[in-house]
Order: structure tokens, then sequence, then C-alpha cells
């Protein structure tokens, strides 16, 4: 086991590996059973230890177009921080955090990012992590440290394993298609093949969606397993983005956010809170696992 991987366990058999190195989940199982999808992936825990499950993103997810925003008469740039040409989900999955707290059963882990020419955001993070029999939360905090307010939001990018007969359900009002450079185009009601109220698995091919008018609640169900997996995010959480490849990817991502994706660029907030300095997002989410029958 590498020296930056801290482990949770219990008794009950739940078992989550977690870095310091982006703030990231390694892998969660379940008796034995992965029931989130170590994947590689551009974060630093990847770079440095090859596979990453979950990772925060703080203070936004996903792109801001043309990265820069308008915000109170104020013009602010960002710079990339991939390869990709727009800037991707802040700064924590990037940066190493530090270990505020760690026993057998919980963790909490700090970061701090101050404003600079590569992004006007400065705050202070916290992710906290505890298992308690099958069950996982997942609580990200940011608090601004800016001089003047800004619009800040989170959420957390999880990584699901994908099996032939997996099945998700999820219900939402609208969805929004996917334009150029990944980001979100027009906003539509949820088509009849994305429509998982009532539990249908994956549709073919790429999929890199956000949904609106969630109910904060989510499920899926790995008939290979047996196992079953429901989500249940707090208040802060009002939309999800959901990503696939392909049918042959062994992974899924659902992601809970507070904000829309590119709503620093829209019209109105699209769920980014207006944090003056001193001032605290928090979101929470609970994942439960559970077995089911045939």
């Amino acid at each position: 086991m590498a020296k930056d991987t801290l482990v949770l366990e219990n008794d009950e058999g739940l078992t989550v590996e977690v870095s310091p190195l982006g703030g990231a989940i390694l892998s969660a199982r379940w008796r034995g059973i992965p029931v989130l999808a170590p994947m590689p992936a551009p974060g630093l825990a990847s770079e440095v230890l090859g596979a990453e499950a979950c990772f925060p993103l703080v203070p936004f997810g996903n792109r801001i177009e043309d990265n820069g925003f308008h915000f109170e008469g104020r013009d602010y740039t960002l710079t990339p921080n991939t390869s990709d040409p727009l800037v991707l989900h802040g700064d924590g999955w990037l940066r190493r955090w530090s270990i505020l707290h760690q026993d057998r059963h919980s963790l909490a882990l700090g970061y701090r990012q101050e404003a600079n020419a590569a992004t006007p955001f400065a705050y202070e993070a916290v992710q906290t992590m505890a298992i308690d029999g099958a069950n996982l939360t997942l609580t990200l905090t940011v608090t601004s440290h800016t001089e003047q307010a800004l619009p800040y939001g989170l959420g957390l990018h999880l990584y699901f394993p994908r099996t032939p007969g997996t099945r998700l359900f999820a219900r939402a009002g609208r969805y929004w298609t996917e334009r150029e450079n990944h980001l979100p185009g027009a906003i539509q009601p949820v088509p009849r093949d994305l429509d998982f109220t009532s539990g249908t698995p994956l549709p073919p091919g790429w999929l890199n969606n956000a949904f609106e008018g969630w109910d904060r609640k989510m499920r899926i169900e790995w008939p290979e397993t047996g196992l079953a997996l429901s989500l249940d995010a707090d208040e802060s959480f009002r939309f999800f983005v959901l990503y696939s490849p392909s049918t042959d990817a062994d992974f899924f991502c659902f992601e809970p956010m507070s904000h829309r994706p590119n709503a620093h660029r829209q019209p109105e907030s699209g769920g980014l809170a207006r944090l003056a300095p001193g001032e605290t997002l928090e979101g929470t989410v609970t994942l439960r696992i559970h077995e089911f029958g045939p």
C-alpha cells in the first residue's frame, strides 16, 4: 500500500481507501466487492497512485466557458489547469490536502487556496468522510477568504462500476444537451432513454449531461453482485452530471453538484452561492449499500 493511502474500515465489511493527494477516494469495497470504481483520471491521486474513485469539486465543478466570468461589476479570469482548454473542476482535486483528523472510522482533510494569477478564488475547504455499518457519509465545505464576494459551488465526482446489468434510478425534471468543449447546450425535457425515474440501464454511446429538478436521491443496482447502492444528498445538491464514455466502459460517473455546469456564465446563478468573506457553503452525501434479491 502506498504511503499516501489512508484506510477507513469496520467490522461489518466496509473498507474505504483515501489519499490526501487531491483529497481523493481511491476505492470503496463492501465485503471485498467494489461499490466505487477506481479509474485512471487526470486528478493528482491518479497521476501518482494510478486510480481514483471519487474526488472533490471545489470551488466549482465542470468547466467555465472562455475561462472567465463577470460578477457584480468585475471581470475575472482563470487559467486552464489540465490539458483541457477550459479550466476544469476547480483546484482541490489537483492539490495535496492536509490531514486534520483520522481514526479507524472517520477522516477529515483540509485544503487552503490563495488567490493568484491563475484563479481569483481564495478559500479553505474541508472534506470529512465517515463510515458506519454499510454507510459512507461525505461532507464538503468551502469557506471564502476573498476580499470581495464571489460565486462558489461544490460537488463530488463519483465513479461507479458499470456492469452489463447495471440499473440506475434517479428522478430529474429537465436536462441539458451537450455542445462543443463539453459545455451544456440547451435545456430540454428529459428524453425517454435518459429517464431513470423507474430504473433503467444506461444508454449506449457517449453520455455527458447535466440534470436539474433532482429530488436528491439515486439508486444503483448490480444484479451480477447482488448489491445495490443508494445515495441521499442534502438540499445543497440540486443538480447532477451523468457521464459515461461508452457501453464498453466498466464505469460511469454520477456527480452531485450544487450548481449547473458553466453556471458562472449564465444570466441567473444556476445554483452558485454568493459567499462574502468568511461565509461558508456545505454539502453532504450519504452512500448506503444494500443487498437485494432477484
